[in-house]
């Protein structure tokens, strides 16, 4: 995306909208799943329906203004209106190729951003070399 930005500040882009999106079509499902794979954590994915996520999330909302930021905001009512809607980019739209840029998988960059929130965070390459030096 960065690449994409570079090309219309310096001009080289057409104008007009792209959509940029990656080589991959997933289910939010699967990007949880996904992310979770790589933070090595295990939890527990359910869906929500629509009816119940926004009440749920105003209620989170509500508990975070009124304990002053102590309670977390793992939802808001702004996400679950993003969440009714696909975010995938539309059938003959511009995008990276007339750019020229080809986008990076998923997998290739999520470890990267994600490493940190790992069990051991950036000791866990470390720590898992470690387990093989015990006799």
């Amino acid at each position: 995306v960065a690449k994409a930005a570079v090309e219309g500040v310096e001009g080289r882009a057409a104008p007009g909208i792209y959509e940029l999106g990656g080589p991959d079509v997933n289910s939010f499902r699967e990007l949880m799943q996904q992310m979770l794979g790589v933070i090595r954590r295990r939890r527990l994915v359910i869906n929500i329906p629509f009816v119940l996520a926004g009440p749920m999330a105003m209620l989170i909302e509500w508990a975070h203004m009124l304990s002053l930021g102590i309670v977390p905001r793992m939802i808001t009512r702004d996400q679950v209106t993003s969440l009714r809607e696909d975010n995938v980019v539309s059938e003959g739209a511009r995008g990276f190729a007339d750019l020229g840029i080809t986008p990076v998988s998923l997998e290739a960059v999520l470890p990267d951003y994600l490493w940190r929130f790992r069990p051991s965070g950036q000791y866990s390459a470390i720590k898992e070399s470690a387990k093989n030096l015990r006799t």
